[in-house]
């Protein structure tokens, strides 16, 4: 059964992170962010590593169908080729008791942190050496380990994004604001995504590529309407061009013919992000400038949503499309079921029109740790102490009656 406006085999769900749902890695390159006072310490998530199968089944209950979920590889891979066998098998009880809640469980293999061995000693994504011998064998690993229970694959949770954040703002490790770093990051990220789908399409489970996505929108100057077109050509073009033409062209590098890229993923995936304003300053902002803001700073909005959903469309016709990721970070629910209401409207709206849209995952489904903010601004759908709040029941309501 599916709401009205929606197929029945759409895709509901909810998605999160290792490190929100269960803490950092101790070996992860965000544990020495935490260490260093450069983040809250994040302890043990939300404690789904413990109550997994409990919360399966509560997320279950929502009327959900499907769970998408971070297996950390920096937990998986202690050290450069050494194995943590009892880990491997703990996420493989996870997998089969998220089946047995009736949740078809989808696995991110990367999503904001990465081993330390491998990215801060081996140099990373932005090393070819690294990016084409380490994470392969981790990506043929993982088919190995966990193909016979995954419903569907995302290699890199918002590749581009997890490059600018890291290499670009500074904002997330290894804190770094530079522009050629930057681009090296965003290739290989691309690159590396590239190379997971590669080796994961011939499974039976569909491979998603999750793009971090928004409009964004600039005062009247013509220097902030150009950095505004220029972050719209980072976070738009350097994908879907690789996508549609086989050509990877990134803003300030030369442009690299990458055939083999051409017609990659079954699935275009939307990680939405709120719509953006650059400003006087050429900083990025909120739009409106006047709009409600989350504790991020900026301003969800369903209707860019749809407008984001739609473009998407428009660029990649006759691929499927899933939000991959959506969700306000406060602690006012009201709004929380606001957004989660207008949302609604506007995916029946998109398929209505036509939009291959097939599924919808809410980031997150329990409350966590949250990049940055730690436990104080939660996101979910469900409070720590399993508490399904009035946004919850919103969905359970249009899912199950």
């Amino acid at each position: 059964m599916s709401a009205a406006g929606f197929p029945d085999t759409f895709v509901w769900g909810t998605t999160s992170s290792s490190v929100g749902s269960e803490g950092v890695a101790p070996n992860a390159d965000w544990s020495a962010w935490e260490r260093d006072n450069d983040a809250p310490r994040s302890a043990d998530g939300n404690g789904w590593a413990t109550n997994y199968a409990d919360d399966a089944a509560l997320l279950a209950t929502l009327g959900t169908n499907a769970v998408r979920v971070t297996i950390e590889w920096a937990r998986l891979e202690i050290r450069d080729g050494i194995i943590d066998t009892d880990r491997v098998a703990h996420e493989r009880q996870v997998l089969r008791d998220i089946r047995a809640a009736g949740l078809a469980p989808w696995i991110t293999l990367h999503n904001g942190s990465l081993p330390g061995w491998f990215h801060d000693d081996e140099g990373g994504f932005r090393d070819a050496k690294a990016r084409g011998y380490f994470w392969p064998r981790h990506v043929d690993r993982c088919a190995e380990w966990f193909e016979d229970l995954v419903a569907g694959w995302v290699p890199i949770e918002d590749p581009i994004g997890w490059a600018t954040r890291g290499y670009l703002m500074g904002t997330r490790p290894p804190g770094r604001r530079r522009p050629d770093q930057a681009r090296e990051a965003i290739v290989g990220a691309i690159e590396a995504n590239q190379a997971a789908w590669k080796l994961l399409q011939g499974g039976e489970a569909p491979v998603m590529v999750v793009l971090g996505l928004s409009t964004v929108r600039a005062v009247n100057s013509l220097e902030a309407r150009n950095e505004a077109k220029h972050w719209d050509s980072v976070m738009w073009d350097l994908f879907l061009r690789s996508r549609r033409e086989g050509v990877l062209d990134v803003p300030g590098g030369a442009s690299l013919d990458r055939p083999e890229m051409a017609g990659a993923f079954d699935i275009i995936g939307v990680a939405y992000r709120p719509p953006l304003l650059l400003g006087e300053d050429l900083q990025l902002g909120p739009y409106p400038a006047t709009a409600r803001t989350d504790a991020t700073g900026f301003a969800p909005n369903a209707e860019e949503l749809g407008e984001v959903v739609r473009r998407l469309g428009e660029l990649a016709p006759a691929t499927p499309l899933m939000i991959a990721a959506d969700g306000v970070t406060t602690t006012d629910d009201e709004w929380r079921e606001e957004l989660l209401r207008s949302t609604v409207i506007e995916m029946q709206r998109a398929i209505a029109d036509g939009v291959p849209l097939t599924g919808y995952l809410y980031d997150t489904g329990i409350d966590g740790y949250e990049w940055l903010y730690g436990f104080n601004a939660p996101r979910g759908l469900i409070d720590r102490d399993r508490k399904i709040k009035a946004s919850g029941h919103y969905l359970q309501a249009l899912l199950t009656t």
